[in-house]
């Protein structure tokens, strides 16, 4: 960082009236805070000064000087306490020497002991206060905080999804291939690996080697060998890491402990944190980006800052957010407005870094050439981008140029210090680069040779690396610099000589031991505890090394924010009560659930029966208060009683009122459809039209095997729809059963006459009956019928005129039986009902279209009957039993036209 230079005033050597030699001169000075050492950063000194005694509005002249009598840079700041005490800030840098400083304080007095001051020493400095203090620039300041301006503050408001870690491995892995070398380079321990390698996610990891093989040099004393346990400061190359501490072996027989310079190639672990790689998730979070520039105290160092955050519409107490330790600020990173945390785009992992990050170009002079060849490596530097050359740069204006890309520009607040660390490897014997920063934020030199030779302009020169030794490598290469103005700016490497490796490029906010770097960028997760969409007003607390706040905070307020996302996850999350989903309390959505029973309802809707519009989703003893009872499982949409779905399992029932509706598609058209009193069916091989009429291609109705109806044969059965063919309630009697012991004296029962319709195949009968039994034994009686049609005769004559043909019996071989025989001298009495004709019998197809005369008859087959027959209430039916046999059955229809639904604005598929 850039250091502020002292004048030199030689104040301890004026000579005064009076010397003041008491602790804190209350006489004169009134040296309010006295600090007990000036440690690294801004110090402080505060006095007030005794009115009685100095002289009104005189001035008070400060001169600090270090143990080499250097002058020690300080300032008074503009800030006064509450008692007057002026707060006088010391300034110690890292280069400042330890060891006793002095303090010198000059002022002109009015009074000494009370006594007016000579005339001689009157108008001048006449007294003198001198203090000695400890200067010790590598402890940690610990000074108030104390800002003359505060910091200027930009919050604003991130939202994206929250991201998931995952690790290829696992998060903690362990490295052990190979076996590892310790050697001393240039006095820093170095590892070596053969058999393995190095990567960079090892930084940080712990290593152990249990066993050295071979360390040396050899104590001189007793010992016993000990293992060696360190971490991995940076990773050089595959082959090769830098570790933090030395091979060190404790002992109690020297003061100092032995180090060791090397040992042999020897078994190890690493241990080390994995970097994961990370996924979108469906929970959006809100961020608040904070950017702090200006953040200068005047004395003092903030260690820590402390963010809280306020809803403006809500009455409450601030809730932390935030409590993060100030490091250096990276300028350029990935992307600030995503979640993924923030990554230097000068830490390369692939080819792909390279090209999405920077840009290569290659000039000769004005002219553009060749670009150079730039790719990924590992070897000679870890992930590092080898530049390769492919013009010659012999050539003065000959340069190959790399620049940070425009859509990775980063942010640079005026007047403040930054600078570039860079890690670099030349293949070459000469090699030397000039660092440019280009952008908004720097102001061109037309000077520059480079901003004057090339065609483009590579902005202001911060600095250059070079080397004059071949293979010669440089880690941690440091570039200072501020920028001219607040704005946008890039790197620009030309590249004048050589073939380089460059790795872990970074560009930092510049700060020493003990001072606040003057930007900063932290992003802190703000809970969603507010309401969306409101205004949030921010705190700012700030805090040294030993966590004592600064008396002054920060705040911004009325930040507009719509906060993420409520999002509930996990095997075992519950949600206890319930949940509206609404802008208000009387309207939207209500999630309930208790112990024996669950609902989802619209709200204002109270049930069935209370006639209001909405919903209900439930299962088991739902909305108990409800006039409406509810138990089992169910689903209501309610507009009003014309038009509602209702489903429930208890009781179990289905009902949809609506004055239109359409179930299906129109492409192919399968529906169903009614409106304004109209009903449509659609498929492919039948039709309901709305004018009443039905279009089937084959249609067939069935009763059991039956076959009732069949369009593809042609004809309607009677077996459900059939004729009367003859009814006769008179009675007919048998007064003597023992004159019909045979089908030969067997009596007419009844007769009539009728006419045969075409594809009548069966005829029924039914009639009442009174069986009286005079016999001794039980017997029975058998019935027979009778079909003979008009007889036509002979071509000539008349004989056949108004006759019947022969009779041809239409009852079953053996006749019809009524089911029991009456015992002797008993009654039975009953209705029976016969088919005269089987299914497997076709007689009447002969008689289709005649005009037939058809009678019944009776008779009692027992040996010697006896008693009477009385019967009435004669039915015949017929039907068309004959038709479930003869005819076919087919699944194939020819399609139908295509209908159009009753719905006009039914959409078409």
């Amino acid at each position: 960082m850039k250091r502020k230079q002292p004048v030199y005033k030689g104040l301890n050597k004026v000579p005064v009236l009076v010397n003041d030699i008491s602790e804190l001169s209350p006489e004169f000075f009134v040296i309010t805070e006295f600090p007990k050492q000036l440690t690294a950063g801004k110090n402080v000194l505060k006095l007030r000064g005794n009115f009685d005694t100095l002289k009104h509005y005189s001035h008070i002249d400060i001169e600090i000087l270090d143990s080499r009598g250097q002058p020690i840079y300080h300032e008074i700041t503009n800030f006064v306490e509450q008692d007057k005490s002026r707060v006088i800030s010391i300034y110690i840098y890292k280069t400042t020497p330890t060891g006793p400083a002095t303090i010198t304080l000059l002022t002109e007095a009015v009074r000494i002991n009370n006594a007016p001051v000579p005339i001689d020493w009157q108008k001048k400095y006449n007294v003198k206060w001198t203090g000695k203090i400890q200067v010790n620039p590598a402890i940690d300041n610990t000074s108030e905080i104390i800002f003359d301006v505060l910091p200027g503050i930009s919050i604003t408001e991130q939202v994206g999804v929250q991201l998931n870690r995952q690790y290829i491995v696992s998060q903690f892995p362990t490295a052990s291939a190979g076996k590892v070398k310790y050697v001393s380079i240039s006095n820093q321990p170095v590892l070596l690996i053969s058999g393995g390698y190095f990567t960079n996610n090892m930084v940080g990891g712990k290593l152990t080697v249990a066993n050295p093989v071979n360390p040396v040099p050899t104590p001189y004393y007793t010992y016993t060998s000990a293992s060696y346990t360190t971490t991995i400061k940076k990773i050089l190359n595959s082959g090769s890491a830098l570790l933090d501490t030395e091979y060190l072996l404790p002992t109690t027989s020297s003061i100092i402990p032995h180090q060791y310079n090397k040992f042999d190639l020897s078994s190890y672990v690493i241990e080390y944190e994995e970097i994961p790689q990370y996924t979108p998730t469906q929970n959006s979070e809100s961020f608040a980006l904070v950017k702090i520039n200006n953040l200068q105290p005047a004395t003092g160092d903030v260690s820590r800052l402390k963010v809280y955050v306020n809803n403006s519409g809500t009455i409450g107490t601030w809730e932390q957010i935030t409590d993060i330790e100030l490091e250096e600020t990276e300028v350029f990173v990935t992307n600030t407005a995503s979640l993924s945390p923030d990554r230097s785009i000068g830490k390369l992992t692939s080819q792909t870094d390279i090209n999405q990050y920077y840009t290569s170009a290659s000039y000769i002079g004005k002219n553009v050439a060749t670009a150079p060849t730039i790719t990924f490596s590992t070897s000679s530097l870890m992930n590092s981008m080898y530049i390769k050359s492919n013009i010659g740069l012999e050539i003065k204006s000959a340069v190959n140029v790399i620049q940070i890309t425009s859509s990775f520009v980063g942010q640079f607040i005026e007047d403040v210090a930054y600078k570039l660390l860079i890690d670099a490897y030349c293949t070459s014997k000469y090699g030397l680069i000039s660092v440019y920063a280009s952008g908004s934020a720097f102001n061109n030199n037309p000077s520059d040779y480079f901003n004057r030779e090339l065609p483009i302009k590579v902005g202001k020169r911060i600095g250059e690396i070079s080397i004059e030794k071949l293979g010669s490598r440089i880690d941690d290469y440091e570039i200072s610099f501020e920028a001219d103005k607040t704005g946008n700016g890039v790197l620009i490497f030309v590249i004048e000589e050589g073939d380089w490796y460059l790795s872990d490029i970074r560009t930092l906010s510049d700060n020493d031991l003990g001072y606040t770097p003057n930007y900063t960028r932290i992003r802190s997760l703000v809970p969603t505890s507010h309401k969306s969409d409101v205004q949030l007003s921010f705190k700012l607390e700030y805090y040294n090394k030993d966590g004592v706040k600064c008396r002054q905070t920060s705040y911004v307020t009325n930040v507009p924010w719509q906060g993420g996302n409520r999002y509930i996850d996990g095997d075992y999350s519950m949600l206890t009560g319930s949940l509206y989903v609404a802008d208000s309390l009387n309207s939207g959505i209500a999630i309930s659930g208790y112990s024996n029973s669950g609902f989802v309802r619209s709200l204002g809707y109270n049930g069935f029966n209370a006639g209001d519009p909405g919903f209900l989703l439930w299962s088991g003893s739902a909305m108990q208060s409800s006039t409406t009872t509810y138990s089992g499982v169910g689903l209501e949409l309610y507009a009003n009683s014309n038009n509602y779905f209702r489903y429930r399992t208890s009781p179990s029932e289905l009902i949809v009122k609506t004055e239109n509706f359409f179930l299906g598609s129109t492409s192919p058209n399968n529906f169903i459809s009614g409106s304004n009193g109209k009903l449509q069916i659609s498929s492919s091989a039948f039709q309901l039209n709305i004018d009443g009429s039905v279009t089937a291609s084959s249609f067939i109705a069935r009763s059991g095997s039956l076959i009732l109806f069949d369009t593809n044969n042609k004809y309607a059965d009677a077996f459900n729809i059939g004729r009367i063919v003859y009814f006769d309630k008179n009675e007919s009697s048998i007064a003597d059963l023992s004159t019909t012991t045979s089908e030969a004296t067997a009596q007419t029962a009844s007769v009539f006459q009728t006419f045969i319709l075409p594809g009548e195949t069966a005829l029924g009968v039914s009639f009442t009956y009174k069986h009286v039994n005079a016999d001794s034994d039980s017997n029975s009686i058998q019935y027979h019928a009778y079909i003979q049609s008009a007889s036509l005769g002979p071509i000539t004559g008349t004989s056949g005129y108004g006759g019947f043909s022969a009779a041809e019996r239409i009852s079953p071989a053996g006749g019809l039986t009524i089911g029991y025989s009456v015992p002797a001298g008993g009654t039975r009495s009953g209705a029976v009902t016969f088919n005269l004709i089987s299914s497997t019998n076709n007689v009447l197809s002969k008689y289709w279209g005649k005009y037939t005369q058809i009678y019944f008859t009776a008779h009692s087959p027992s040996t010697t009957p006896a008693g009477t027959l009385d019967v009435k209430n004669f039915v015949f039916k017929s039907s068309r039993v004959l038709a479930s046999i003869t005819s076919s059955y087919s699944d194939s229809f020819p399609p139908l036209p295509d209908p159009t639904p009753i719905f006009s604005d039914i959409p078409s598929e």
